[in-house]
């Protein structure tokens, strides 16, 4: 089953998409994400796509060379072409063969179609663009509050004192090489063209969007993550680690006395800070080149290498697996190697306050995993629940404090499309 969705400018639909849909001039600055108050979000009520206003897209178009002054020069053209169409298929229905009249009907029909091109081609043919752009605001307020009308021929409709808006209102189909856009029978070469004429008519502040709920794909190029994330006020890296350490408390609670669950549970709780360490580094690193360059400039490792021009397009090669394995080959619990990693390559800073105790926790953590939860003295250590608990929360409020700045990253990434 196909899915579809459009292009929606003050409320009407200007084009379709099928399966697949093109960005236009929508930016990736323009994604939003959104569902109904109150509702659980879902295809069917949330909102994952493009939303910006008239203004903005009306600026856009015209940078690309839409504008109204070309409007103008196809306007003239295209209204004679579909004047010819519709004078064709007035000659065709005076010719129509008898053997349709063996009732009355075939005849009554034509007359009745005849009727229809005839009006349409007497509402527009001494028109202007100016006269259609003027006459937008009362077509849209009609369709909006018009019963849908069905039919499977032409039809004239006589909702307005306005011939023009009439015809704009009516079902005339062409069959041409020269057809009008679908939306209000405008005369144009394309439907970009109805739609700068059509945006001449909307005010700068009403809302342009596109809703690709139904056809987002894992692979697009306008992935949404981050829009999500910022949405969220969290990374999934993050989200992952609170999942963990929630885990983790879970278990510490359920044998309060036990010192060898609670000391695994503490080692554990550093393991989960290191993974959203690395999975965050990591993505940043491989997401967005700026980061990348910065990691590769600044890691000492890779300053310290010394290549021939010869090898610099191997080099180039295989750069990302020198990547990765430098990064799979660090300990992120250890926290001055952290601190500085995420300092020069992601310009985060780890908030002062929370060395201290985790650098002792770190340290703590190591004797549990290599010296079976004691001191190199020999002197077992006193993990219970209560050491557990609170290094959660701090290790909690370490990661909170740095993914704010991993989004407050993410966020200024996507304003810079708006300068």
């Amino acid at each position: 089953m196909s899915s579809f969705t459009g292009i929606i400018i003050a409320g009407v639909e200007v084009h379709e998409f099928t399966i697949r849909y093109d960005r236009w001039f929508f930016r990736k600055c323009d994604r939003i994400i959104e569902s109904k108050p109150g509702e659980a979000a879902n295809i069917y009520n949330l909102f994952y796509g493009f939303r910006t206003t008239v203004a903005k897209i009306r600026e856009r178009m015209a940078h690309a060379g839409y504008d109204l002054d070309e409007c103008d020069r196809y306007f003239d053209l295209s209204l004679m072409k579909m004047l010819s169409t519709m004078q064709n298929e007035i000659d065709r229905l005076n010719d129509q063969s008898d053997e349709y009249a063996v009732a009355g009907t075939g005849n009554r029909r034509a007359r009745l179609h005849k009727r229809v091109y005839s009006k349409f081609v007497k509402a527009v043919k001494e028109t202007e663009l100016r006269d259609w752009i003027a006459a937008f605001p009362e077509a849209v307020e009609l369709k909006n509050s018009a019963k849908e009308h069905y039919s499977d021929g032409p039809w004239w409709s006589d909702l307005s004192e306005n011939p023009l808006v009439n015809a704009m209102l009516s079902y005339v189909p062409t069959y041409s090489n020269y057809p009008s856009t679908g939306v209000f029978n405008f005369p144009g070469p394309d439907w970009e063209q109805f739609v700068v004429a059509f945006l001449a008519s909307c005010p700068d502040g009403a809302l342009c969007e596109l809703n690709v709920a139904e056809l987002l794909n894992e692979d697009d190029e306008d992935n949404f993550e981050d829009v999500a994330e910022i949405s969220e006020m969290e990374t999934w890296p993050h989200k992952n680690c609170r999942a963990s350490i929630q885990d983790i408390l879970d278990l510490s609670s359920s044998q309060p006395k036990n010192h060898s669950l609670q000391s695994m549970c503490y080692a554990s709780i550093i393991t989960a800070m290191e993974a959203y360490l690395g999975d965050i580094l990591k993505r940043e690193i491989f997401s967005r080149p700026t980061v990348k360059q910065r990691f590769v400039e600044s890691y000492q490792p890779f300053k310290d290498k010394k290549i021939t021009i010869s090898d610099l397009y191997d080099q180039l090669s295989r750069i990302d697996t020198d990547i990765k394995d430098a990064l799979d080959g660090m300990s992120l619990h250890k926290m001055d190697t952290a601190k500085n990693i995420f300092s020069k390559t992601l310009l985060t800073e780890f908030p002062p306050s929370s060395l201290p105790l985790l650098g002792a926790a770190v340290k703590r953590r190591h004797d549990i995993v290599h010296r079976n939860g004691r001191n190199k003295d020999g002197e077992l250590l006193p993990t219970g629940q209560n050491e557990v608990t609170e290094l959660a929360q701090q290790v909690q409020l370490f990661t909170q404090n740095i993914d704010a700045q991993i989004l407050e990253r993410m966020q200024q990434d996507i304003d810079k499309e708006l300068e």
